[in-house]
């Protein structure tokens, strides 16, 4: 007899946990199909924004985020200069990041969903969808050598980059959409504490001045994350080696960082990051797609966690919905909600990404914003995608008539 449930998700990662823990608080059944079993690493993630530390409080779980460790901004590096940049104090999100290595964090958010009456079933992979007259309504998954069939009145694919399960759905990544490459690695080093995210935006190969920057911050636990990450929309991205490419950012780090290959204590770790909402549509009968599985990753700049959190609550909101008061098994208000939310930004950014993968482009904003705190200002505001539903500054003003302008389209014979 095949297992029954209310919810069965695919990916325990921070989308599908995120689901989880909601749909569980709310009286459902769910079963989460995870193919790893827990800890383990994941390319991107140490660095939390605002909007993860907002969607983590909204789980419950600030006494978890009370000791963990906190980042007051951006230090950027660049033409010979650095500038602090804080995070903004706005009325809609916090004035503050965190840090926590992902082979803990997604325990941690994972086991919260447990202890709400989710079900998980570590080291299971999910082989194939089960539909019943064109709805989707299970899964088969492959544990312990066996392959077991789960029924469910709704699927959610929150399996993260790897979307094996969701192109079985008939989904697959608009190849014309940006898309990111990250590599990290961690280093053992005597800065235990720095109290910002330190970025590095005159990242090169050659002489190109690239649409990439270079990262390193403390985590907590006596390493740093160093790691690079870069954008598709450089002409020549697919001749970009990127483990070269890290060797070389690492080698430029300052001394008191002692980062070499000495103190190194990961093997590098890459990824692709699919952005902008590059997977469409994300829903179909009977299921939905969040976070990295939907190609959410914001693409100013390549945050995935909060999205995924993001994005996994409101596909729990829409099937609570539809499991409490019925509705239509396609759930189209889902795609809806999420063009409204991130459509005007998440189109804002391609427009940027694409300006910035033109080298003497890229070179010349980054020397103008070093030049300037307040355009730093603006930018990081504007990358971090912290928008105030009061715009009361300078950088939200800003912000809302960029998205304005990225939604207007023109007219037809215009040049």
């Amino acid at each position: 007899m095949p297992t029954e449930v209310d919810v069965a998700i695919v990916g325990g990662g921070p989308s599908g946990a995120a689901a989880a823990h909601y749909l569980s608080s709310r009286g459902h059944s769910v079963l989460v199909c995870e193919k790893k079993t827990f800890p383990r690493e994941k390319t991107c993630g140490d660095g939390l924004t605002p909007r993860a530390v907002k969607a983590l409080q909204e789980m419950g779980l600030q006494k978890e985020l009370d000791t963990w460790e906190r980042v007051r901004g951006l230090r950027a590096h660049a033409a010979g200069k650095t500038m602090e940049l804080d995070f903004p104090a706005l009325d809609d999100w916090g004035n503050y990041g965190l840090v926590k290595p992902r082979k803990d964090l997604d325990s941690i958010v994972l086991s919260h969903a447990e202890a709400q009456g989710a079900k998980v079933l570590f080291g299971t992979q999910v082989t194939e969808p089960v539909f019943d007259k064109g709805v989707l309504s299970g899964l088969k998954a492959k544990r312990d050598g066996d392959i077991e069939e789960v029924r469910a009145h709704f699927v959610i694919s929150a399996e993260g980059s790897a979307t094996k399960f969701t192109r079985t759905l008939a989904r697959d990544r608009d190849p014309s959409y940006p898309m990111g490459l990250a590599i990290r690695q961690y280093f053992t080093s005597p800065m235990q504490s720095s109290g910002w995210f330190e970025a590095y935006l005159d990242v090169r190969v050659g002489a190109d001045s690239l649409p990439a920057y270079g990262w390193v911050f403390p985590v907590g636990d006596g390493t740093v994350n160093a790691g690079v990450g870069l954008l598709s929309t450089y002409g020549q991205w697919k001749s970009v080696n990127l483990n070269e490419l890290q060797r070389d950012f690492v080698a430029q780090l300052p001394a008191e960082w002692d980062i070499n290959q000495r103190t190194v204590c990961s093997k590098p770790r890459a990824g692709r990051l699919f952005m902008g909402g590059s997977v469409r549509p994300p829903h179909g009968p009977g299921f939905l797609l969040t976070g990295d599985a939907a190609g959410f990753i914001n693409p100013c700049n390549g945050e995935g966690i909060a999205y995924a959190y993001e994005t996994g609550r409101i596909a729990a909101q829409h099937i609570d919905d539809a499991l409490s008061h019925g509705g239509s098994p396609t759930l189209a208000g889902y795609a809806d909600e999420l063009k409204g939310i991130y459509g005007p930004y998440y189109r804002l950014g391609r427009r940027f990404v694409k300006l910035i993968g033109y080298p003497w482009l890229m070179e010349k904003l980054v020397s103008i914003g070093m030049n300037s705190k307040s355009v730093m200002s603006f930018a990081f505001t504007m990358l971090a995608n912290l928008e105030d539903s009061k715009a009361t500054t300078y950088e939200q003003r800003g912000l809302k008539a960029l998205k304005l302008l990225a939604e207007l389209k023109p007219q037809r014979g215009s040049k």
